[in-house]
């Protein structure tokens, strides 16, 4: 007695699911892996420097007032001259550059958790302390004494 054996078409289970392995990785490769997946917290630990470098231009920015939580300044180089700016922390954890009515957007630095500004004794310096998600205390005294130095 001989036994006819059907011939089958198509993929058996494991042939599908191993394209199916196989077509995903290819993706993943020619596409690129999500950074938020793979660091989901990664800071840049050097980030904050050049926030210190933005506010230190020189002849730049005098300071106006400083508040624990603010720090207003005078910009000497805007049109028109001596255009009063903030500094602040936002709701969305962002250190922002904004007009005096916290109005416009200029995001200097992300993922900041605390922020105390603090005048110095001497004129024009004021004591920047900041801490951001994931990283220690930073703290920096910076010139800010404008055009009038």
């Amino acid at each position: 007695m001989v036994a006819k054996v059907k011939r089958r078409q198509g993929f058996s289970l494991f042939e599908a699911i191993l394209a199916l392995g196989i077509a995903a990785g290819m993706f993943v490769v020619a596409g690129g892996i999500d950074r938020v997946l793979l660091r989901p917290v990664r800071q840049n630990p050097l980030a904050w420097f050049q926030v210190v470098t933005v506010l230190e231009q020189p002849q730049r920015y005098r300071i106006r007032r400083v508040l624990p939580t603010e720090l207003q300044l005078w910009d000497t180089q805007s049109t028109p001259k001596n255009k009063a700016i903030s500094i602040w922390r936002d709701d969305h954890n962002v250190l922002r550059l904004t007009n005096e009515q916290k109005q416009g957007y200029d995001p200097l630095l992300k993922r900041v958790t605390q922020v105390k500004w603090t005048e110095v004794d001497r004129r024009g310096l004021v004591r920047l302390t900041l801490k951001q998600e994931g990283l220690p205390w930073h703290s920096t005294i910076l010139d800010l004494r404008g055009g009038d130095s």
